[in-house]
């Protein structure tokens, strides 16, 4: 009997699912990050041995990694799995084929707003197509990290009047309410994955009604909403319908991040039915679809 294994390996965590041809759940496990171009050879190859060990041996393998953005990180996600699991047949994708696999099948596009952010669709050849992400710097437009960073300037900016709720997240994460310490240790410990954090906070100060905010939902979801649409415009066939699927922790971090996405998406497609809705599988599980994928024929 083949077993299937899918890796969700991202820039914060990697998860493993190993199943049987019947889909009985036979391994799951877990460690740290695996991108392969931000996290250090030596975790990254760490975090995998550790997040496998105990799996039985595969057939069929499938890594979906963060950082997957070229030929070459394709071999070396490749390499790695071949690795972990000695005379298995594998690939490597990127982490937001998985997403988009895990979606429902009528699914047109996954939007992925966790640490950094994108959209992938299939194309009109039936290949995975992929817009925004490119990083904090150059993107990942509507993500944790530009949340959270707005979140902690409004702070920094005004501690004493901010909420008690923003000034209660930052020092239970900082341990300090110190301006150059937080500064010090943002900067030490990557920017965005601890500034991330503080996004589950904006989403409370936001459904409370609190300025800055608002603001920050309707800036960063209006830049994500334009993501979408170029992707729309460049990828897809017009159509009555857009369905939309949603994945990444933003989504699960305040109702009020859908909802002001939704409504922002509808009013840039009033002629269209847009129907928009969170993942109701982790993207671990589309990993292992991609996984079966590799199985058919043989």
């Amino acid at each position: 009997m083949s077993i299937y294994v899918g890796l969700d390996c991202g820039g914060s965590s990697s998860r493993v699912l190993a199943v049987d041809e019947s889909g009985n759940i036979v391994f799951q496990g877990q460690s740290g990050a695996a991108n392969l171009v931000s996290t250090p050879d030596q975790r990254l190859r760490r975090n995998l041995q550790h997040a496998t060990r105990g799996c039985a041996s595969a057939n069929f393998v499938c890594g979906c990694f963060a950082g997957l953005v070229s030929d070459e990180t394709r071999t070396k996600g490749e390499d790695l799995l071949k690795q972990m699991f000695p005379g298995s047949t594998v690939r490597a994708e990127p982490d937001y084929t998985a997403a988009f696999y895990s979606s429902p099948q009528d699914t047109d596009i996954c939007v992925i707003a966790g640490t950094g952010s994108l959209v992938c669709s299939k194309g009109l050849d039936g290949r995975m197509t992929k817009s925004g992400g490119r990083g904090y710097v150059l993107g990942d437009f509507g993500s944790g990290f530009h949340y959270g960073r707005d979140a902690l300037v409004h702070y920094l900016d005004h501690p004493k009047t901010c909420s008690s709720n923003l000034r209660h997240a930052v020092h239970d994460l900082f341990g300090t309410d110190q301006e150059g310490q937080i500064i010090a240790a943002v900067y030490a410990s990557g920017p965005p994955q601890i500034l991330a954090r503080l996004a589950k906070v904006l989403g409370t100060d936001a459904k409370d009604g609190e300025v800055y905010a608002l603001q920050s939902i309707n800036r960063n979801g209006s830049a994500l909403v334009d993501v979408v649409c170029e992707h729309v415009h460049r990828y897809l066939k017009p159509a009555q319908t857009l369905n939309i699927s949603l994945a990444g922790g933003i989504w699960k971090a305040s109702p009020i991040y859908k909802d002001r996405f939704q409504e922002l998406l509808i009013a840039r497609y009033p002629e269209r039915q847009v129907i928009v809705h969170r993942l109701t599988k982790p993207p671990l599980y589309g990993a292992v679809e991609l996984a079966k994928e590799l199985g058919i024929g043989n």
